[in-house]
């Protein structure tokens, strides 16, 4: 699933734009976070640095008759996401939510704080630019595995995953698209890493292959090319 990111949440325009969306679901930049505007709750995951997504903390806001409360709280805190986000971390859910200062003027306005259930989004700084490899690692971690395919640095991918028909084992179909590798690689619940055998590099999900490929540590061509 592609999920779109927008640099900011700040404006009444941007939020419209938002909301405008054939699935309001998007990651932001600015604060950093992941936002999902379904029905008549807006629901909002920290991504903090360092954070796995299921680790990350999530806010459920809104009300179970309308969109009218959740919308009210964003204009009052003058379409600012940033606003919003520090007025949830300074509320105390050891009580009454309805009683802080945030909240007082939407009476049929609810307020959750959880753990995110997430398991298999990537968050935006996870990607990052990813440099292409200079030598070969000591070991084929993720994060070198995310290098060399971020980067094209190989030659001749193959699907090493067994297909099962009538009780045969098939193999010898198409690889994994390169972003389908790549999000598997950021995953840290598939627990990806390489082995070398006989010049090529077999990738494992766990302890099962599903890639193998041949590396060749060449730098890059640069991706555009400057007119003479």
């Amino acid at each position: 699933m592609i999920i779109p990111v927008l640099p900011t949440l700040n404006t009444r325009d941007q939020w419209m734009e938002f909301c405008r969306r054939e699935a309001p679901y998007c990651f932001v930049e600015q604060p950093e976070c992941l936002l999902d505007f379904q029905s008549t709750f807006l629901k909002i995951t920290l991504l903090p640095k360092g954070t796995l997504i299921h680790d990350s903390i999530k806010y459920s806001l809104g009300s179970r008759i309308s969109m009218e409360p959740v919308w009210r709280l964003i204009k009052a805190c003058n379409w600012d996401l940033h606003a919003i986000i520090q007025g949830m971390e300074q509320m105390d859910f050891g009580s009454n939510v309805r009683d802080n200062s945030l909240l007082k003027v939407h009476t049929d306005l609810t307020v959750r704080k959880y753990f995110s259930r997430e398991k298999h989004i990537v968050a935006p700084h996870s990607i990052g630019l990813l440099k292409p490899l200079s030598a070969q690692p000591d070991v084929w971690d993720s994060h070198a595995l995310s290098c060399l395919i971020s980067n094209q640095q190989f030659k001749d991918l193959r699907n090493e995953q067994k297909a099962l028909s009538h009780g045969k084992v098939f193999g010898g179909s198409p690889p994994p698209s390169l972003p389908e590798i790549q999000m598997i690689l950021l995953d840290p619940v598939e627990q990806c890493i390489g082995q070398p055998h006989k010049g090529r590099l077999h990738i494992f999900r766990g302890k099962q292959p599903f890639i193998s490929l041949i590396p060749e540590l060449k730098w890059p061509e640069p991706r555009l090319k400057k007119k003479a």
